[in-house]
């Protein structure tokens, strides 16, 4: 696939199969999320990866998945992520670093996709029970949390209509509606 396609098809997984990933292939998108842009390329993110089946359950019990849809994407065991990656700010450097944190995570997403690797980006996190579990410095912010895994479902997008909420199907297919392009692009003047 090309980029264009990569992006244009990629979309958020919350069921997977239980397939391990190649830690290498964990490790290749920490490489993609350091390439990404910084402000003034103060480079303050660091990363944890969690691929040991005990340190996996214990991060998804700090999350929170799919609101428009409780509780019927919440993952059941069977189709939960099989890895995660944490995104930190080391506060020291940087005291916020939400704007490059999000393009550092966008390169992992679509890394991940191109590799057929399906991916949730969550925020809705315990950020005081992930830190007791993982061990991390207090001087460290959670950004973000990255679920990864072989996708075991096929969401859809589709252009919004009224509502950008997504929702499933009566075959509980999750639809994905998306804002057109003509209601969005402005050339030149707005």
């Amino acid at each position: 696939m090309d980029i264009f396609e990569i992006i244009k098809s990629r979309r958020t997984i919350r069921r997977f199969s239980q397939e391990k990933l190649d830690r290498n292939l964990l490790i290749d998108l920490i490489e993609v999320a350091r390439c990404a842009p910084a402000g003034a390329n103060i480079q303050s993110l660091e990363y944890i990866i969690v691929d040991d089946p005990l340190a996996v359950s214990q991060v998804f019990q700090t999350l929170a998945w799919a609101g428009h849809v409780k509780p019927k994407r919440n993952p059941e065991v069977g189709q939960r992520p099989v890895a995660y990656i944490i995104v930190l700010t080391d506060t020291e450097i940087k005291k916020e670093a939400h704007v490059d944190a999000a393009a550092a995570i966008e390169n992992m997403l679509l890394a991940a996709w191109s590799k057929e690797i399906g991916s949730c980006w969550l925020g809705s996190i315990d950020r005081i029970k992930l830190l007791d579990v993982l061990k991390i410095n207090e001087k460290y912010q959670i950004d973000s949390v990255i679920a990864l895994g072989k996708p075991a479902e096929t969401p859809v997008m589709e252009d919004a209509g009224e509502s950008t909420k997504y929702y499933l199907d009566d075959k509980d297919v999750l639809h994905v509606p998306k804002r057109p392009l003509s209601k969005i692009l402005h050339i030149n003047k707005f």
